[in-house]
């Protein structure tokens, strides 16, 4: 016996002391050393074979080299690229310097696999954590509102909105961590309850994105990436928020990290006064007071070269809506309570399943549930009546497979996946209370890389659709680098959006609203094109970047709420397709960094055209809109510091809209405008003790805008009256202050 315990004794020492020497590369980042998870790191033999590796949750990864040297690169998003030369059997330590301006960085929106932004053949717009910060972005409302091309559209009750290109935000899908996010509401996602406190980057392609992204992708995709490890044993951050406007929001987060698990732990509260324009105190307020309850939990194991991943959040918001006071005696009014429960569990399972071979997997649930309760308040009494309630519940399981082969010294790569999606609308406003729809999908491409500077990826898109027919979806992209640091990229993509269970059955009749879903919609079938050309580099220590960029967007049989009839009742409005929708852009921006000096810059003119029927008033007319965005930093290295400016100027808006015509007994386009507008912020964050303690100050919107004038009604979605009225799209100007701090324990 005792021979045996000796055999085992003497081989695990061996393995020991094997596992000891085994050479290995460590990565830090920043001023404290954190590990760092997911920095890729390139191996580069003397003969030019290369190999790849991604560090784990302690920031290491092996060194392969067998005999002599080689040279190594390595790349993490937020930090500067780093390379070295590194030997056989040799333990090396990197540590990376925080990057100021991002010209480099990761993506994995329509990469299964994390992909250079410069490799990418798709134009990627990435928004960093570092311009969250800046921008002291509490929610993806706040953080779009500076971004080029890229409009935000205010609701009293139905909260922000979106605008792409030109395209309205039903066929803009929003995903975290590529899971859609469901309930929307007139077509649109509220930017207001996709909160960022727990949000790493930001990833958004512009155009059509139907063939991996099937519906709701027409105008393009912005997908939230969350951040995923914690780093250290225990680490956590507890975060603090106020804002003049009567905004308090307060936050934390804890991670742990023990063994090849990881878990992450979040949750806050974000609370708004409410704000009107007029000076004197009054019940009814424009922009309605809204209280945030908000958890997440995300927990992370390796297995080998695969990673699991069970993500989960929800959201609870209360959004108050005070009436006016009601004649004749002026002692009682209507209030209106909205309550929205948003929830989400997702797993994932990515990583490569042997070199080479990459696989990602997600399955999700979502659900979302909003009520809407009237009550009559006696004013005196102060007593509540309840008169009438609604409550919609939508949910929808979701799952998709994407499967990578890449070999380095292969001129192919392919891809392929499947998209299983099933939706249901539940509710008394919904034609016989309950609504389903199913979409399952398969997709395919394949990167062809001809001559080294020359990349084609033709791509495909078929399916079943359980209510409408889905097309072949095809779509080519194209980029080509003739040198170094300039890339050209042209695009064709084919798109289809399926009418949403709301659009096709929703009912909402009372005393002031009359509007109709419509079951006999015809399915959104687009064409977009798009060409960019981009260029970075560096000469005499300065780091520069520019790219123009022009598009072209066809939507047939585009959905619209339009007015159907009017009478002395109500006027009734049903879902239609219009004939066509088309928009037509171009893009040009730049941004330099030299030294602790940062700046970017960026022009937009856009045109839009729509119309019914071909005799319609207006139509095959284009109405055109400038934007201006521009950017400044200063980081003052010596004691922490960085100062932040943001501009941006939004041009008068075309508002093209239907009225029904009592002579002609039909619909006609008419033209509005929304006024141009300025938003101009300031920032200044110092941090303290090795960046554990930062301190933001914020001025938001120093022009002060808060209601511009619209000539036509305030409906986004196609539902619109004459006249002129006054459109709440800011809230004056204001001060915040936030508060972050970070606390670590190591192992």
């Amino acid at each position: 016996m005792s021979r045996y315990l000796f055999f085992i004794g003497l081989f695990f020492g061996v393995w020991v002391n094997i596992k000891a020497q085994t050479p290995t590369i460590h990565v830090y980042g920043g001023a404290i050393n954190t590990p760092l998870y997911g920095a890729h790191v390139i191996i580069t033999s003397p003969d030019g074979k290369k190999s790849y590796a991604i560090t784990n949750i302690k920031g290491e990864t092996p060194n392969p080299i067998a005999t002599g040297y080689a040279v190594v690169s390595i790349a993490h998003l937020g930090y500067e690229n780093f390379q070295d030369t590194i030997f056989a059997g040799e333990n090396k330590e990197y540590i990376l310097k925080e990057s100021l301006i991002s010209l480099d960085g990761f993506v994995v929106t329509s990469h299964a696999v994390p992909t250079r932004i410069e490799e990418s053949i798709l134009k990627i717009r990435v928004i960093t954590q570092q311009q969250i910060q800046s921008q002291g972005a509490v929610n993806l409302r706040d953080l779009l509102s500076q971004q080029l091309n890229i409009r935000v559209t205010q609701d009293a009750a139905l909260g922000s909105g979106i605008r792409m290109q030109g395209i309205g935000g039903e066929n803009v899908k929003i995903m975290i961590d590529g899971v859609p996010v469901i309930g929307r509401l007139d077509g649109n996602i509220d930017l207001s309850q996709i909160l960022l406190n727990n949000i790493e980057r930001v990833e958004i392609i512009e155009g059509s994105s139907s063939v991996i992204y099937g519906s709701n992708a027409l105008a393009g995709v912005i997908n939230l990436i969350t951040k995923k490890n914690a780093n250290h044993l225990v680490e956590g951050t507890l975060n603090g928020y106020y804002e003049t406007v009567g905004q308090y929001n307060i936050d934390g987060q804890m991670g742990f990290q023990f063994g090849k698990n990881n878990l992450q732990i979040s949750g806050g509260r974000n609370f708004f006064d409410g704000f009107s324009t007029t000076d004197t105190v009054k019940r009814y307020l424009q922009w309605k007071p809204k209280e945030q309850y908000f958890t997440e939990l995300q927990y992370n194991r390796g297995i080998g070269k695969m990673n699991i991943r069970y993500a989960s959040n929800f959201l609870h918001e209360m959004l108050e809506s005070k009436g006016i006071l009601e004649a004749p005696f002026f002692i009682t009014a209507t209030d209106q309570y909205f309550r929205t429960i948003r929830t989400q569990q997702s797993l994932f399972l990515t990583g490569f399943i042997k070199n080479n071979h990459h696989l990602d997997i997600t399955v999700s649930y979502s659900y979302y549930n909003r009520r809407r309760q009237s009550f009559k308040k006696d004013l005196v009494t102060l007593e509540k009546n309840l008169f009438d309630e609604n409550v919609d519940v939508f949910q929808t399981w979701m799952s998709r497979g994407i499967y990578n082969y890449r070999k380095d010294s292969s001129r192919i790569a392919v891809q392929a996946g499947y998209e299983s999606t099933t939706e249901t609308a539940e509710g008394l406003r919904i034609v016989n209370q309950f609504q389903w729809m199913t979409d399952i999908s398969f997709f395919t491409s394949v990167d062809f890389m001809l001559l080294k500077k020359l990349v084609i990826k033709p791509s495909i898109r078929y399916g079943y659709n359980s209510r409408f027919t889905m097309p072949v979806i095809p779509s080519i992209h194209i980029k080509y680098t003739p040198i170094k640091g300039l890339d050209i990229r042209a695009s064709y993509s084919r798109g289809f959006r399926a009418p949403s269970l709301k659009e096709l059955f929703f009912e909402f009749v009372d005393a002031n609203h009359n509007v109709h879903g419509n079951p006999l919609l015809h399915a959104e079938h687009s064409n977009h094109v798009g060409l960019t050309i981009g260029y970075e580099g560096s000469k005499n220590k300065v780091d520069f970047g520019f790219s123009a960029h022009g598009f072209y967007n066809l939507i047939n049989d585009q959905i619209r709420n339009v007015e159907i009839s009017i009478s002395s009742d109500s006027n009734v409005y049903r879902n239609e397709n219009i004939s066509r929708f088309q928009s037509v852009g171009v893009q040009f921006q730049a941004q330099t960094g030299y030294k602790n000096f940062n700046t970017g810059i960026g022009f937009s003119y856009t045109g839009i055209v729509n119309g019914i029927y071909d005799d319609a008033m207006g139509n095959n007319t284009f109405s055109s809109y400038p934007e201006i965005q521009g950017n400044a930093s200063y980081n003052f290295k010596k004691w922490g510091g960085l100062f932040t400016v943001f501009v941006k100027y939004s041009g008068k808006q075309p508002v093209l809209y239907t009225e029904y015509d009592i002579d002609l007994q039909k619909d006609v386009i008419k033209e509005g405008a929304i006024e141009g507008f300025t938003l101009l912020d300031i920032s200044y964050i110092q941090s303290f003790l090795k960046k554990r303690l930062q301190i933001g100050l914020y001025g938001k919107n120093l022009l002060n805008v808060t209601n511009i004038q619209q000539t036509a009604g305030i409906s986004t979605s196609g539902a619109h009256s004459a006249g002129s009225s006054s459109l709440p799209t800011q809230w004056g100007a204001t001060f915040a202050i936030s508060v972050k701090y970070n606390f670590i324990i190591h192992k």
